[in-house]
């Protein structure tokens, strides 16, 4: 009898860091700081002025240096670009936000008409509870007031079929929908080789079916937060389950345990975000009687149809977010020191407390600032890190585990994927794979050693052209993480040096999982906004920036 091998785990590898093809592979402003090189080191030949050179001649090389020159990933554009616009931004206070009765002046009324063309009369009315009845439903949209980039989104509430609530984020500006899900799943590490290998290829399976033609759903965001255990379904199971008739010596020992318990456990909540751009959904939404309206009903039966795909990568979506549900995960977020009592409000509701979750125009902070290396939220600082280089060499799925385990402090982990559609995955597959082969074969035509990792560059792009042609979908995908500390002074030196460990523990963690990251210096407030909030905003469109 033949005994049988243990099957080895499979490792992944594959991905492409997306670059620029404006011109040599270079973006437009350092084509543009080149050609004012070239133009300064030509300048003193047609004067006839060598001695201008010596002027010159050293702001051309500087110039030169400067497009060249990395730091951190960032070329000197990039850094001069961020410096630039948040030196502009803080001048006129747009790095600072207040909210409710801090606000210095009232928000401005936007008529919906002017941001949507097809908005009905009464999706003008920007903050009614019930605005309209549709087949029967009662209609509500909530105005949040969110700071910076976020400040176009409003809290819708649509129905299912079977008539369960559901929020819609509505992003005014780029006119789309998002509807978010908690899930549950059983995790990676401690499953064997074949049924871990099953849950990668069912999520892989969830993308691979958005990767079709004009899908309207054109970003998915897996988030995962890391927060203090605030110990309210333990009391709630306490009270559910205590006997009348043990001993008082065991229920006081018990009662004084669960009030001065400290916060040594860490939970994890995880939510999946669909969002569907209304452009692309124009025709159903025409048909479903236009307006945000039809839009919200349109998404609610897009992710309806998802559940099937969810539950194939062992994922069980737990509930679709109500709005009240999702405003609490945005408060919670934004202030932390509200997250134990929204969780114990919760936990209590159905006895006769206060109803479960947070009004969605509360579903943001009092204050805010961004300041260039932390953002700082209600008595909380975060600091933002974007991953700039993922694993060069083959990893298994639990890579990324150093960056969600147990932690001191409160994180935040965000990926965002945006599926491509056939014919743009070919077009990109084709462009990655010709830049690839011009430069092995220049190399090769000039005699010059052509290096391994350009090699291996150009097989990965032509395997990446073999799947592709096999049917396998194409995705652009970023990651990014948020630490935040709680109870922060900023004149503190104590509480300085507590976010600048938790900056580092980060870093260790994120060294461990094989990945570079950088930290998003003048953009925090940004970074924050894609990070650590389950809201479907982020990964812009490819631009000429790397």
């Amino acid at each position: 009898m033949n005994e049988q091998t243990k099957p080895e785990a499979r490792t992944y590898f594959g991905w492409q860091v997306e670059r620029v093809a404006f011109m040599f592979g270079m973006s437009g402003p350092r084509v543009l700081m080149l050609g004012a090189a070239a133009l300064l080191a030509v300048w003193p030949f047609t004067v006839a002025d060598l001695l201008f050179g010596v002027i010159v001649w050293p702001i051309a090389a500087i110039t030169i240096g400067l497009a060249f020159f990395r730091v951190r990933g960032r070329t000197a554009d990039e850094w001069i670009s961020g410096w630039v616009s948040y030196r502009l931004g803080k001048r006129r206070d747009f790095h600072k936000f207040a909210s409710g009765a801090l606000a210095p002046d009232a928000s401005p009324v936007i008529d919906v008409a002017d941001l949507d063309p097809e908005a009905t009369e009464e999706d003008t009315e920007r903050d009614a509870v019930p605005i309209t009845a549709q087949h029967g439903r009662e209609w509500k949209r909530k105005r949040a007031d969110l700071p910076g980039v976020l400040a176009p989104i409003e809290i819708l509430e649509d129905e299912f079929p079977d008539g369960t609530p559901i929020a819609i984020v509505h992003h005014r500006i780029d006119k789309t929908f998002t509807a978010v899900a908690r899930i549950t799943y059983p995790g990676l590490g401690l499953v064997d080789t074949d049924r871990r290998e099953q849950r990668v290829a069912g999520w892989g399976g969830l993308l691979a079916g958005l990767c079709t033609e004009g899908n309207p759903i054109i970003r998915v965001q897996a988030f995962q937060r890391l927060l203090p255990e605030s110990g309210a379904a333990l009391r709630r199971w306490h009270l559910d389950h205590a006997d009348s008739q043990a001993p008082e010596v065991t229920q006081a020992i018990t009662e004084g345990l669960l009030s001065t318990a400290t916060l040594a456990t860490s939970s994890r909540e995880s939510f999946l975000a669909f969002t569907m751009d209304a452009r692309r959904a124009a025709s159903a939404i025409r048909s479903a009687g236009g307006g945000t309206r039809a839009a919200s009903a349109v998404l609610a039966r897009h992710v309806m149809s998802l559940t099937a795909s969810i539950g194939g990568a062992d994922l069980a979506v737990q509930s679709w977010l109500q709005p009240r549900e999702l405003a609490e995960v945005v408060r919670s977020i934004f202030t932390p020191d509200m997250g134990r009592t929204l969780a114990e409000r919760r936990e209590t509701a159905d006895r006769g407390g206060l109803e479960a979750g947070t009004d969605p125009v509360l579903a943001r902070p009092a204050s805010a600032e961004a300041r260039p290396g932390y953002y700082l939220h209600d008595g909380a600082a975060s600091i933002t890190y974007w991953v700039y280089d993922w694993p060069r060499s083959r990893t298994y799925s639990t890579v990324l585990a150093p960056l969600l385990g147990e932690g001191q402090h409160r994180r935040t982990f965000s990926m965002h994927h945006e599926p491509l559609g056939p014919r743009k995955a070919e077009k990109e597959v084709m462009k990655e794979r010709t830049a690839r082969s011009v430069a092995v074969r220049m190399r090769q035509r000039t005699g010059q050693i052509v290096p391994e990792h350009e090699q291996a560059a150009l097989d990965r792009a032509a395997q990446q052209d073999v799947e592709r042609a096999n049917g396998h979908g194409l995705v652009r995908f970023t990651g990014l993480i948020t630490v935040t500390v709680t109870d922060f002074d900023e004149q503190s030196p104590i509480s300085q040096r507590e976010l600048e460990d938790a900056a580092a523990a980060l870093q260790a963690d994120a060294a461990a999982a094989r990945i570079e990251v950088d930290r998003m210096w003048n953009t925090q407030d940004i970074g924050f906004a894609m990070a650590a909030l389950p809201l479907g905003y982020g990964l812009p469109k490819a631009r000429w920036s790397q």
